[in-house]
């Protein structure tokens, strides 16, 4: 039992939010399921089915409005990282990445901050 936490506490969960009619879902789906394989167990992918009660209640949870929507959560990152759409295989790869710790969510500085910082203000 111990082994089987400790392993999971070092694994990134990777849901995909998904519903019958939607044409694109089986896209993010296999996408996800690709990428994952690329981290070689670290990954674990999930389906959450927004036409089921549960789904729909952790889609209500998280805020979703439209599927697909791919949820990344992980040791290394303190939020739950999100991507609305299917994702390309570069930026759930990036999701991932962060999620495990082995790279920064760099939030790029916007033009006020710039604009602020060349006044001498920011």
């Amino acid at each position: 039992m111990k082994i089987r936490a400790n392993r999971e506490r070092n694994t990134v969960k990777v849901e995909v939010f998904t519903s019958p009619t939607c044409p694109h879902c089986p896209s993010a789906i296999r996408i996800a399921r690709e990428v994952a394989r690329e981290f070689q167990g670290q990954v674990r992918v999930i389906e959450v089915s927004t036409a089921t009660p549960s789904g729909s209640r952790r889609a209500r949870k998280y805020g979703i409005m439209s599927v697909p929507t791919v949820i990344v959560t992980g040791p290394g990152s303190v939020e739950s990282l999100g991507h609305r759409g299917t994702p390309s295989r570069k930026t759930l790869k990036k999701l991932i990445k962060i999620a495990l710790g082995d790279e920064y969510d760099e939030k790029k500085e916007g033009f006020l901050s710039r604009l602020l910082k060349s006044m001498g203000i920011g």
